[in-house]
């Protein structure tokens, strides 16, 4: 009996035909006149449950608000942060990647060890194929430069290109040391996808999160 008595009253929140999909505060209050006009008489709503229920509906709305406001600020930080991202380009980087490109028979390429140890070089060409392998001696903690003269294994001097690196480093009881491969490029371009700041430079793609030091 309540539910047909209130239905025609919710007419009033359709527009244009269509039927709003979400409850709005005015929505909230017409439901709420209309369940008070057509209440029973002798069996009258509670005044407690009544300001439970607008005081659920101020809550929700606060918190709407309260996300509509966030999501501006976001949108107006994410521009802030993409305009500062944009600054990178033409600056020197050093970014974790095992990737490396050999010019004119030179490489500049490091790693950063977790601690004092022997390192040895793997170093493979496009294709993944093994072309030479560089014994490093000890090499200290922390950042290291290190070079490759773009020969192989037999001597020969390789093609320009794109390589990569493995390094192996163990301690003086023969135990693994942590240790990640260190380039340093020129950033060509910011790239902005999907909320993501890309980098782009030596012809590959880093994330900001790849970026261990940046130079004029």
């Amino acid at each position: 009996m309540e539910t047909s008595m209130i239905t025609p009253t919710t007419t009033g929140a359709i527009q244009g035909g269509t039927a709003k999909k979400e409850l709005d505060k005015n929505s909230f209050m017409m439901l709420l006149v209309a369940q008070i006009q057509h209440q029973d008489p002798t069996q009258a709503q509670d005044t407690n449950q009544m300001m439970q229920q607008m005081t659920s509906m101020s809550s929700l709305e606060q918190m709407q608000n309260m996300n509509t406001s966030l999501q501006g600020l976001q949108i107006q930080n994410q521009g802030l942060f993409q305009a500062q991202s944009s600054n990178l380009v033409g600056k020197r980087i050093r970014v974790t990647s095992s990737g490396f490109d050999l010019k004119d028979g030179k490489s500049a390429m490091g790693l950063d060890l977790a601690s004092e140890a022997q390192v040895m070089l793997t170093i493979k060409d496009a294709s993944g194929k093994v072309v030479a392998s560089i014994d490093k001696g000890t090499l200290k903690a922390g950042s290291n430069l290190v070079d490759w003269n773009g020969r192989d294994s037999q001597g020969n001097l390789l093609a320009d290109g794109a390589y990569s690196v493995e390094i192996s480093a163990k301690d003086t009881t023969g135990a693994a040391v942590e240790a990640k491969p260190l380039v340093y490029v020129t950033v060509d371009s910011v790239i902005f996808a999907n909320g993501t700041v890309f980098i782009q430079a030596g012809g590959r793609r880093f994330t900001l999160a790849d970026v261990n030091e940046i130079s004029a």
